[in-house]
């Protein structure tokens, strides 16, 4: 018996792809400009939509031209907010100032530098001595030179408020969403917080770390870099060889974790009772509180708005549609907050995903009726292939390298790491009540931990595991051309195939 076909709804597709070049565009261009780019767009749009012939294309065109204006628009009065706060305006002079800031991510560090995003409140530059209060997004950069500097800094959390002092220097990159880059030499005062939530996540997150502390070094670190996203104990050479076997994405935490998670809890809560509405509203708590756990990056945002919207769709009633969803929270996230079109975490996030949707459920089909592959195998293959596939135009723009071997790597790797996010939570919940729980856990989830690291070094120390190859947008055009290439080669020998006599007679010589 075959599986029902189902051809995937890409109605939306184009307004994405649109709307998400559209807001990059304007992320680097000047607002004046966009906004006059986005009026035209706009009112094509809107006369494509009231055309009344060809109904059929003005309407995909009109609304495609409508979501791009949109999207534009709103990165553009981002970009010009941005250029207007006095931040920026300290960071074009590089003057020095004491800012009172909130801390938005987790502390980390790089090179002997510590790099940690703040929110700055309240600004006091050193020439005027006035007090401002602003609203500005800012990366510290700190200096560290005593071993006690580096633990005050590493012991900050997301909500804390804190003081510092430092010069302020313009982003290295403005389509990042800074306002700004503080450079500092001294340690940060606290002035209040963190708040009971996320001292709460900090301290589960702490209780992980201990879990595995009796581990060795190499799971001890991955296995809260899988479960959470902390990568701050993963060897050196093991971060290396990841990215070469194409793993890299596995110590990042995104959706996939989120999924790993919900297919674990979900069915017990289902078991518990729950049904409905009622499971909409766990399924909804669950994954607000593992998003505050691992920490709210591009990928873990996405999926967020995707389960949320998913929720919502049950407890309605209404039916799910996965690449709806998916395109539906691409668009909301991009028009909330636009630089996120310029998050390579995010990008990937929504490529990955949409490859697992569209592609992924027709090659599984094709393994499993024409190729006689087991289920379970071509249901490991077909999805880990469309993400690796969907994704690689993207990771090439910016590693100027394309990994020759990461499909297979993901194939032998990817069924490994359910089990160790699972364990790995259970590791950190087990430890809060009794420790030896928690420890056993933790023994439990080393051994899928180690198998990923296993593939991860045996691929990357495989000759020509990783090949040169162009980065930026040459790059880019150039894999789609060779996967435009490869299909068209796959469907002539498929046709050569299918037009190949079947009787040995008709082959022999005469």
């Amino acid at each position: 018996m075959t599986r029902a076909a189902t051809v995937p709804d890409l109605r939306l597709l184009p307004p994405v792809l649109a709307g998400w070049m559209a807001t990059r565009l304007a992320l680097t261009h000047a607002p004046a400009s966009t906004f006059g780019a986005s009026a035209a767009a706009a009112i094509v749009g809107v006369a494509a939509l009231c055309s009344s012939r060809a109904k059929e294309y003005a309407v995909p065109i009109g609304t495609t031209l409508l979501v791009a204006a949109a999207l534009a628009t709103s990165a553009a009065l981002h970009v010009y907010a941005l250029h207007l706060g006095p931040v920026s305006q300290l960071a074009a002079t590089g003057a020095r100032a004491t800012a009172t800031a909130t801390v938005t991510g987790d502390p980390k560090p790089v090179k002997g530098i510590i790099l940690l995003p703040v929110r700055i409140d309240d600004v006091a530059p050193d020439e005027s001595g006035g007090n401002l209060h602003v609203h500005s997004q800012v990366t510290v950069l700190a200096h560290t030179y005593q071993p006690d500097d580096v633990a005050r800094w590493m012991t900050l959390l997301p909500s804390m408020r804190i003081q510092l002092t430092g010069r302020f220097i313009p982003p290295k990159d403005p389509a990042d969403g800074d306002a700004a880059t503080m450079t500092v030499n001294q340690p940060p005062h606290v002035v209040g917080g963190p708040s009971l939530l996320q001292q709460f996540a900090g301290a589960l997150r702490s209780d992980l770390r201990h879990a595995v502390a009796e581990l060795p070094a190499e799971p001890a670190g991955v296995l809260p870099a899988l479960t959470l996203g902390d990568t701050s104990a993963v060897p050196p050479q093991t971060t290396a060889d990841l990215k070469t076997a194409g793993l890299s994405y596995l110590v990042v935490v995104s959706g996939e974790n989120l999924v790993f998670l919900s297919a674990a809890v979900l069915p017990l809560a289902r078991y518990a009772g729950l049904r409905a509405h009622a499971l909409a509203v766990f399924a909804a708590a669950l994954a607000l509180g593992f998003t505050v756990l691992a920490r709210p990056g591009p990928p873990m945002v996405r999926a967020t708005v995707t389960a949320l919207l998913a929720s919502t769709a049950l407890a309605t009633g209404r039916k799910f549609r996965g690449l709806t969803a998916t395109a539906g929270a691409a668009l909301i996230l991009m028009l909330a907050d636009p630089w996120l079109a310029h998050q390579y975490g995010f990008v990937l996030s929504v490529a990955a995903t949409a490859g697992l949707l569209i592609s992924a459920p027709g090659w599984r089909d094709r393994l499993t009726v024409l190729h006689r592959v087991p289920s379970w195998i071509a249901t490991s293959a077909a999805y880990t292939a469309a993400a690796e596939i969907y994704c690689e135009p993207l990771l090439v723009t910016f590693t100027g390298a394309l990994p020759l071997y990461s499909v297979v790597s993901n194939i032998l790797a990817v069924p490994a790491a359910p089990p160790a996010t699972v364990l790995g939570v259970a590791a950190m919940a087990a430890w809060t009540v009794w420790p030896p729980a928690g420890h056993a856990a933790a023994w439990l989830a080393q051994w899928p931990t180690r198998w990923i690291c296993l593939v991860a070094h045996g691929v990357a120390h495989v000759p020509g595991a990783s090949l040169p190859w162009p980065n930026g947008l040459v790059g880019m055009l150039t894999l789609l051309g060779a996967y435009a290439i490869g299909r068209r080669l796959s469907r002539a020998l498929q046709r050569i195939r299918e037009q190949r006599p079947h009787t040995p007679d008709q082959w022999s010589l005469p």
